[in-house]
């Protein structure tokens, strides 16, 4: 059960598993009226709304209600719960669940109460009702999370946010689960060595309305156009191509794996953020599945821990700038590079190594 809505790879991930297991898997929540995969044997609507995720009170019911009358009716066994407020108000439901913490919410909360920038011009009024309820959140999450943690079995993405949950529910049942593909939809196929020197980036990170800071990559075009580091491909975005930037607009799992198998290097340009030490994305696992080398940010650490030396950091763009030049220059250093990541990602980087992970979590739930 969820509020984000479908499609959620990660939610059909544990669907998939759950089906493997013998379950029959229902989803709850937002979805989207195009999506229709048949992992769930049904859908069911909850329309979760911001005043209804700051808790307050009113709105906080309204949702209560309708996810009791969906429990009523189809009586699960557990409800894997892939968000905080879903969990906190299936703790309220007294119903058994597994919590799927995987944006570490009360960490998250800060980052949103950082957003300088709004996609709508808000009045003096509404600025200061929203920085009183991004500072709500803060304290409200913080508090949700950890009655959930301390009392249900807990799923994250990465050992150093297991670490800080573990600490802060004063448990020991927190599983990881990390953001790995399917062992199911990776190209069995060796990288190729390419002619020309390509980097790609994928995912909508730059298109969010609201300018994240721990996903800011300001500048990262002008990097392209004003430097000879060869073309830059972005998928899942949309825009006007030019000679250096090209868009692949969105484009299905299997159709991105086979585009960026076409490329030699697999970027992730955040700007430094004292969040980046909990991010785990799932961008770099999918790139070295599909023969990429991965440059990242020097303060993506679960990044570096996972991949150890199948990957280069930089500092800022002006030190990726001279990595990016190094490597066009050295496409056969490069390509042993990229063989070694994809071998790499083969042993490591499944999702299918930590599903036992979720099974541990449903049987303590």
């Amino acid at each position: 059960m969820t509020y984000l809505g479908l499609p959620n790879w990660r939610a059909e991930k544990a669907a998939i598993c759950g089906l493997a297991k013998g379950y029959t898997v229902q989803f709850a929540g937002k979805s989207s009226p195009k999506y229709h995969n048949k992992i769930f044997s049904e859908i069911f609507a909850i329309n979760w709304t911001a005043k209804a995720r700051w808790g307050i009170p009113f709105y906080w019911d309204k949702i209560k209600n309708q996810a009791n009358k969906i429990l009523k009716s189809s009586q699960p066994d557990i409800v894997h719960a892939h968000d905080l407020f879903t969990a906190k108000m299936i703790s309220e439901l007294k119903i058994p669940f597994v919590y799927d913490d995987y944006e570490f919410w009360s960490k998250y909360a800060k980052v949103l109460s950082e957003v300088t920038e709004s996609p709508i011009q808000e009045n003096f009024f509404k600025s200061k009702i929203k920085k009183f309820l991004q500072k709500r959140a803060i304290i409200l999450w913080k508090n949700w999370e950890k009655d959930v943690i301390s009392s249900h079995p807990t799923i994250t993405v990465s050992d150093a946010i297991a670490s800080e949950l573990k600490s802060i529910g004063n448990t020991q049942n927190v599983f990881v689960v990390p953001n790995f593909p399917l062992k199911s939809e990776i190209l069995q196929i060796s990288p190729v060595l390419h002619e020309e020197f390509t980097t790609v980036f994928q995912g909508s990170d730059g298109l969010n309305p609201e300018k994240l800071p721990h996903r800011n990559m300001n500048g990262i075009l002008d990097v392209f156009k004003n430097n000879n580091v060869g073309n830059f491909v972005l998928i899942g975005f949309e825009g006007k191509n030019s000679d250096k930037i090209k868009y692949t607009g969105f484009i299905p799992r299997k159709e991105m794996f086979e585009e960026m198998r076409k490329h030699s290097v697999g970027l992730i340009p955040w700007k430094k953020h004292w969040s980046h030490y909990y991010l785990n994305p799932n961008k770099y696992a999918e790139y070295a599945h599909a023969g990429l080398f991965v440059m990242c940010t020097s303060s993506l650490q679960t990044i570096i821990d996972t991949l150890k030396h199948n990957c280069v950091t930089f500092e800022n763009y002006e030190d990726m700038v001279d990595k990016l030049t190094y490597f066009k220059n050295n496409m056969d250093e490069l390509y042993n590079k990229r063989i070694k990541t994809y071998e790499f990602a083969k042993e490591n980087l499944i999702w299918d190594k930590y599903e036992e992970n979720i099974m541990k979590a449903y049987k303590m739930a």
